[in-house]
């Protein structure tokens, strides 16, 4: 990829309370990730107009729906119990911003939260604690060690006949019917939505990876790859996609 070509990558931001103010946030994870494979981050507000939707899906090449601390609101997928942190901006902007990059066919990656929106953007369903459902504890570590935080924490296993397995074929991995991945998530898939395709399972069953056919990159990862993703084999493999598509829009 020329520099000329370096893909444009809108990402979402999330609504946070410092100090008093009011502030627009994400995650330098997620941005470090997007420039160390050759793409060109650009943050987007939850205060975005319907008029500058259809400017910022003219503009980006790829759009990055991160991870966060808030949970999708119940009402957006019909439910009914009470989430104690919610974002509705975001919400709103990332479910809109889905919806219309689908039409578009515009590059589209989402993590954790935003593997989560794009399971409700296309008409599935969430279950608000996983562990209380019938999985295993997927919940993060408590503990303020990044590297422990972060860690492997169970294999997922690829669906054959999938997009992963056929990258993990095409980059030569020894094994293409599973890796490890870290687990930092409380909410999880309950009905996926009927056009997402399940590219990987936890051993607990849990849908941990999909995909949308047809489109040219729609994937979903409910774990985080951008965590040291320039020395993840899997998380190399991913964001190289992810940008290639990106670069030919």
């Amino acid at each position: 990829m020329s520099d000329s070509r370096k893909p444009i990558i809108g990402v979402v931001s999330c609504s946070k309370s410092l100090g008093g103010y009011q502030i627009q946030a994400v995650n330098e994870f997620y941005l470090d990730a997007v420039t160390d494979f050759g793409g060109i981050p650009i943050v987007i507000s939850p205060r975005t107009t319907s008029d500058d939707l259809e400017k910022l899906l003219d503009m980006c090449d790829g759009f990055l729906f991160p991870g966060s601390h808030s949970n999708v609101a119940p009402h957006r997928y019909g439910a009914e119990h009470v989430e104690l942190k919610t974002d509705e901006a975001r919400d709103e902007i990332s479910i809109s911003l889905l919806r219309h990059a689908v039409d578009r066919d515009i590059p589209c990656l989402g993590i954790c939260r935003g593997f989560q929106e794009m399971n409700v953007a296309l008409g599935g369903t969430l279950t608000p604690a996983v562990h209380e459902s019938g999985y295993n504890d997927h919940r993060e570590s408590q503990t303020d060690d990044f590297s422990e935080k972060y860690a492997p924490s169970h294999p997922v296993l690829v669906q054959e006949n999938s997009k992963f397995e056929g990258w993990l074929s095409q980059y030569n991995w020894q094994n293409t019917q599973s890796f490890d991945v870290n687990t930092l998530h409380n909410q999880g898939v309950k009905k996926l939505a009927p056009t997402l395709m399940v590219e990987a399972t936890a051993p607990d069953g849990l849908v941990e990876a999909f995909s949308l056919p047809d489109q040219r990159f729609f994937v979903g990862v409910q774990w985080h790859p951008e965590w040291q993703a320039t020395s993840n084999h899997f998380s190399k493999i991913l964001f190289k996609e992810f940008m290639m598509e990106a670069s030919h829009s």
